[in-house]
């Protein structure tokens, strides 16, 4: 068998509830129950159902679905408070796509294409921004012993999962001598970033899209909403306000069926990212490829079908979903118990569960 599979991560969300649902509920059934379900298209993007405004949008590669949900008053759900909520929407989707010409080693004037340029040259002064996220991606390395690395790019560049590409074996051995987080020099007094190794490459695609969900978010809450969601693929923010007791039901797929639910996570004022195998990836004579690059090897991570985290901030979620992913359930699970805000469910490679979630 040698074909293409793409399919995109999505986590379902249901109606704020006190109420729970089965792990083996359907993504029919939640669909049934859930405000996300409500079709919309780009061409036609603000839908209203009673108290809710929603939208879905293309951004980052995806499809992100805003969904606010409107206080119950005269005010707010008058046209007045709908086009305060689909202003807020609009001023988030800006924000991420700013974030995106800042941040994406695919736009070619963007700060990160700059560095990767520079590699090997001399350093290069970023925004503030930028910086710190950087700089966060590096303690995030150094705390999963560098299973999270945003230098992968190095050997990542190597696989084209649209064209089937397999690097060969010395391509990806040449490449891993350039992966190493230590090979980012960072300069806080002149805010500068610098490259060491000549071949080294930076992508952020593993922390910048969390990051620009929090932006989002905090846009959002800042115009006076404070119960919606953001799903941008594997990648949500789920706020509750003040109701913190009525939890978001986020329903996590099964990696090998669309269809299916493995779990609901309750979710209130959180963010829950996922990592799986099933995300990008095709199958080559019985062999399966994704996009989850070991940083050890070049090679995709063997060792998880899928990891989920909840914490409370999308980049941090986003990030540690793949250094859990890389690690595996037993070096992942060992990561999360040494950090209080965040838990975590895992596939392994074998099938099991592995959770930190109470039962």
């Amino acid at each position: 068998m040698n074909t293409l599979f793409s399919r995109s991560l999505w986590i379902l969300v249901a109606l704020l509830s006190g109420a729970t649902l089965a792990p083996t509920a359907t993504a029919e059934r939640i669909r049934a129950l859930s405000d996300s379900a409500i079709e919309s298209t780009a061409t036609s993007p603000e839908h209203h159902s009673a108290n809710v405004v929603h939208r879905r949008v293309s951004l980052m590669t995806t499809t992100v679905d805003f969904h606010i949900a409107l206080p119950n008053t005269q005010h707010t759900t008058s046209p007045a408070g709908i086009s305060s909520a689909e202003g807020a929407i609009s001023a988030a989707v800006e924000e991420i796509e700013r974030i995106t010409r800042l941040m994406s080693e695919w736009e070619p004037d963007s700060e990160i294409s700059r560095m990767n340029q520079a590699a090997g040259q001399q350093a290069v002064v970023v925004s503030a921004e930028v910086f710190r996220l950087i700089s966060e991606a590096v303690r995030i390395a150094d705390i999963s012993h560098g299973k999270f690395d945003i230098t992968f790019k190095s050997a990542g560049k190597l696989w084209d999962f649209r064209t089937q590409v397999i690097p060969t074996e010395k391509q990806l051995s040449d490449a891993v001598s350039a992966i190493n987080y230590h090979h980012i020099e960072l300069n806080p007094e002149q805010r500068s970033v610098f490259l060491k190794h000549t071949n080294t490459r930076i992508g952020l695609g593993g922390i910048a899209k969390g990051y620009a969900i929090d932006r989002a978010a905090q846009i959002i809450r800042q115009a006076g909403f404070d119960v919606f969601y953001i799903n941008a693929g594997g990648d949500l923010y789920a706020s509750s306000g003040q109701h913190a007791e009525k939890r978001w039901q986020v329903g996590i797929q099964h990696p090998d069926d669309a269809e299916q639910l493995i779990a609901m996570l309750p979710v209130a004022n959180a963010a829950v990212a996922t990592s799986g195998d099933y995300e990008r990836y095709f199958e080559h004579d019985g062999v399966r490829y994704h996009h989850i690059i070991d940083p050890d090897t070049g090679h995709p991570a063997r060792l998880s079908r899928s990891a989920t985290v909840l914490t409370s901030r999308a980049y941090l979620a986003d990030a540690l979903a793949t250094a859990v992913f890389v690690l595996g359930p037993e070096r992942g699970l060992a990561l999360i118990h040494q950090l209080p805000e965040a838990e975590a469910m895992i596939i392994g490679a074998d099938g099991e569960v592995y959770s930190t979630l109470p039962d």
